[in-house]
């Protein structure tokens, strides 16, 4: 099948793509890789009238290590997760994580923050922001606000960010001590059936 009509904008800035969504209202939807929105528009599970892609906003993408603290931007790729050696320093548990998503033509284009913004319960990544008690900066009209991961989720597919607001950035502490992440899945590439993160200090 393919989708119902849609306008499509590509804005350059987050203030540009907020005030697309403000405006439209329900009928946008903001869009990073695409691989939960696409298929669900294609077999018109999702009615857009105007798809907002977030690919030319280079403030949403990079990844930032100051001491114990990791900023990791939204639209940062599954692929750059894994190829960042400062990043795989301070939490190897991302990197090990994201290694067991889909697979390399999908961790390519898929972005951390998709991963983490619709409230997927098969999806990766939520799990583990909140064993690391990570912490998620979301832009709106009325400025920018900060959620805790385990705060997030209210229900499947259901989460605290407000339809005209965009999730920014990822931020947590480095965990200091082990970590595991466990996945089990029908086969490779699979999502998760049942996934487990932990990491482990000692005091």
């Amino acid at each position: 099948m393919i989708p119902s009509a849609f306008d499509y904008h590509r804005p350059a800035t987050v203030d540009d793509a907020v005030a697309l969504l403000a405006e439209h209202g329900e009928d946008a939807r903001a869009i990073a890789g695409g691989h939960s929105l696409i298929p669900m528009m294609k077999l018109r599970m999702a009615e857009v009238g105007h798809l907002v892609d977030l690919q030319a906003i280079d403030a949403l993408r990079g990844i930032a290590v100051d001491g114990s603290t990791v900023t990791i931007g939204a639209m940062t790729t599954q692929h750059d997760l894994i190829a960042d050696a400062a990043l795989s320093r301070a939490a190897p548990i991302i990197a090990e994580a994201a290694l067991q998503i889909a697979d390399p033509q999908v961790r390519y284009v898929g972005t951390i923050g998709g991963n983490v913004a619709n409230g997927d319960p098969g999806n990766d990544m939520p799990g583990l922001m909140q064993c690391l008690d990570a912490t998620y900066v979301l832009q709106g009209p009325g400025g920018t606000r900060e959620v805790k991961a385990r705060d997030f989720y209210e229900s499947a597919y259901f989460t605290a960010r407000e339809d005209d607001e965009i999730l920014t950035h990822i931020r947590f502490a480095a965990p200091a001590g082990g970590y595991a992440y466990v996945k089990q899945k029908r086969k490779i590439g699979d999502y998760a059936t049942a996934a487990a993160a932990v990491t482990v200090s000692m005091s």
